[in-house]
């Protein structure tokens, strides 16, 4: 019985989290350098996921609850990455 239910949960929880595409998202944190600018972490680190940059700026923006472009250097700023990136 128990074998039985840790079957169905264990089939349930690889569904629920099987991904369709060939490439799965992460994220991690970086800490900003000076003269680094949002736009050109984006251009650097854009996924597949996102279809321009303007686009991947305001998911960043999103992502790190930021108001604005601005960043500053020693800031940390959480970017998405594909497992290819890795």
């Amino acid at each position: 019985m128990i074998l039985f239910g840790c079957m169905v949960f264990g089939s349930f929880f690889v569904s629920a989290h099987e991904n369709t595409s060939d490439q799965s998202t992460y994220y991690k944190s970086i800490k900003i350098q000076p003269g680094d600018t949002l736009w050109d972490i984006a251009e650097e680190t854009m996924t597949s996921k996102y279809n321009s940059v303007p686009e991947y700026v305001q998911a960043l923006k999103d992502m790190n609850n930021l108001d604005s472009d601005d960043i500053q250097a020693g800031q940390y700023l959480v970017i998405a990455y594909n497992d290819t990136d890795i």
